[in-house]
């Protein structure tokens, strides 16, 4: 049986870039939601610190609350108040 090449896509420089910043956000994101549903929340907070400079901060949240509610049943709320004592961390730095 004859099975075709996979091929990546074709990316300019700029786009490669962008789609590998994703790739690591979503990977920073579903770390972190399965730190948290293990109860590790200082070091799910400490791995999203370290990239918080980053311009997909919002995206990282957005993904980091999809993970944690979906795939491992946290309450909404406590993502929420998770994400909100991240914001007073930072803010107080």
């Amino acid at each position: 049986m004859y099975e075709n090449q996979v091929r990546g896509a074709k990316m300019s420089d700029q786009e490669r870039s962008q789609f590998v910043q994703k790739a690591k956000l979503d990977r920073i994101a579903y770390e972190a939601a399965q730190l948290l549903s293990l109860g590790e929340t200082s070091k799910a907070a400490t791995l999203i610190g370290e990239d918080n400079a980053s311009a997909g901060n919002e995206q990282l949240k957005m993904w980091l609350r999809h993970y944690a509610t979906t795939r491992f049943k946290i309450a909404s709320r406590a993502v929420d108040d998770f994400l909100s004592g991240m914001l007073l961390a930072n803010v107080a730095l």
